[in-house]
This record gives structure tokens, C-alpha cells and sequence, in this order.
């Protein structure tokens, strides 16, 4: 597979997620990854002219499996154990947090370049004065909380991307996980949630939100434990997860990457599911 990074793609961190890669090619894991393949030269990737722009490309090699699919519990247990075992040889890597290129997701005003002030998203978004101040009061409890969870959970090189279009599967076991592009140091529960929120697309909606949870936190379970702090914090976390994907959006928006609709929709509907999740802490 010929991959082009887009023209925003820094270098360094290409090297980062090929070095990444490349430390995981001996780690033994039960499911392939997409380890750059090396020019002659022994580089990961090169500059190559397309329509008169310089784009930066590397030759991946196919994996097998079919994009898993979120409403099918014994592949999303085999997702959560997969992602357990991936956690632990992650935590291996750049152990000091030396190497990591990219901000961590609980730095809200740097995880997009064009949203310096994540306050200003509900204003940019044009959204109904209800929803603002909703909205509002989410970004400001995040950004409050963020130093104490950073300071008091577990803290290692993640993923950041684990989610259906990225896990291959094969008979209902995890095959091959791709797309290590957005790698970082960062929450290991954030991994954990950004998988969550996007298997289950909010409880109201989805009447396997239960199971799905319980299959995903099974698999995982089989291979490591969430902490005790870390299950304390799963709500403040799940927050920050949401409302740094909202600000990743709008920068999209900015990008013309995305539809106003589609963020708006978004912040609705992240909007109750916060309302659901203070109304279901103990559960």
C-alpha cells in the first residue's frame, strides 16, 4: 500500500510513528502491523512530486482482514483484548515521553492549529444560546480537570485512533491494527474511551450500549486492568475525550474538512450524552 501524508504532516512526526512502528515489528504481538518497508537507502519514506506538489509517501505492506464491525460483541472483545496487549508493549516506548511530536489530547487549545482558544468553539459554531452555554460549561470543566487527571493517572505512548475503519479482523479475532499516525504520548484511558465512544455512538441511540461496554472491557480485562483511579476517573476522562474531539472537529471545519451540520450534530449529541453519563455515574 503506497500511503501519502497530507502536506500538514510534519516530518518528525513521521519518524515518530515509523519509529514506533518499527519498535512494536519485535514485539511479538498477535496481529500485524503495517511496518514501513525501507527504500534501498534504508529510508521509511520519500518526497515525491504529485501535480506539481511535494508529498511525502511510504510503502506499507497489505494487511489482511475486513474493518471490524462495532455491533458484533465477539469482535469487540477480541478489539478491547487486542488493545490491552497493544497498551502493554506502548508503554515500552519512549518510557520519558521524550520522542512524542504530537500536544496531548487534554491541551485543548493545542491539539488543532487553527483553534488557539477552545473556548471560542461554541461561538465559531454559530450555535443556539442553549447549547453554548452547555457547550461552555463542558470546555471549562475540562480544561479545570485536565492538569489533576494528567498528573494522577497512568500516562504512556497511545494510539489515539483505535477505532472500527483501523482494526482488522478475521473470524471475529483482531488481525491487524493500522493507522498509527495520530500516536502520541498521552491517558491510556483515552485510548479506551475514544474506542468506547465510537463502538457504542451514544447509549440512547444504541440498544447494545451495555453489552458492548461489558464485551470491550472483558477483552481487555483478560490482558490488563484499568487501575483504581483510572475506573474513579472514567467519567472526567470520557468528558475529555469528547470535548477534544468536538475541538478537533471545528478545526476541521476551518480546514473544510468537514460540514458545519456534521459538527453541530456532533455537539448535540455529545451534549446529552453528557447529561446521560452525570445521570448514570454509579452505573
Amino acid at each position: 500500500v503506497l500511503k501519502f501524508y497530507t502536506s500538514t504532516t510534519e516530518t518528525a512526526q513521521i519518524h515518530y510513528e515509523h519509529s514506533l512502528l518499527t519498535f512494536l515489528q519485535h514485539a511479538n504481538l498477535p496481529f500485524a502491523i503495517p511496518v514501513p518497508i525501507c527504500t534501498a537507502c534504508g529510508e521509511t519514506f520519500i518526497s515525491v512530486k504529485v501535480n506539481g506538489q511535494s508529498l511525502t509517501v511510504a510503502l506499507l505492506p497489505c494487511l489482511i482482514g475486513q474493518p471490524m464491525d462495532r455491533r458484533n460483541l465477539d469482535q469487540i472483545q477480541s478489539a478491547g483484548f487486542s488493545l490491552a496487549k497493544l497498551h502493554h508493549q506502548l508503554a515500552k516506548f519512549d518510557r520519558q515521553g521524550k520522542l512524542a511530536r504530537l500536544p496531548s489530547w487534554g491541551d485543548l487549545g493545542q491539539i488543532h492549529p487553527q483553534i488557539r482558544d477552545p473556548l471560542t468553539v461554541p461561538q465559531m459554531l454559530n450555535l443556539g444560546l442553549e447549547e453554548q452555554r452547555h457547550l461552555d460549561r463542558l470546555l471549562n470543566e475540562v480544561i479545570e480537570v485536565a492538569p489533576h487527571l494528567y498528573t494522577t493517572l497512568p500516562v504512556q505512548t497511545i494510539h489515539a485512533d483505535y477505532i472500527t475503519p483501523n482494526i482488522l479482523v478475521e473470524n471475529d479475532r483482531v488481525v491487524g491494527i493500522l493507522d498509527f499516525e495520530f500516536a502520541t504520548r498521552d491517558l491510556r484511558l483515552l485510548d479506551y474511551f475514544t474506542s468506547l465512544s465510537q463502538f457504542t455512538s451514544f447509549p440512547w441511540k444504541e440498544v447494545l450500549f451495555e453489552d458492548i461496554v461489558r464485551a470491550f472491557s472483558k477483552g481487555y480485562r483478560a490482558c490488563s486492568f484499568p487501575t483504581t483511579i483510572e475506573m474513579e476517573a472514567a467519567i472526567s476522562v470520557w468528558k475529555l475525550q469528547n470535548a477534544s474531539s468536538l475541538v478537533y472537529w471545528t478545526g476541521w471545519l476551518i480546514e473544510g474538512k468537514v460540514s458545519h451540520q456534521k459538527v453541530v450534530n456532533a455537539v448535540v449529541e455529545t451534549l446529552r450524552f453528557k447529561t446521560w453519563l452525570e445521570s448514570n455515574q454509579r452505573k
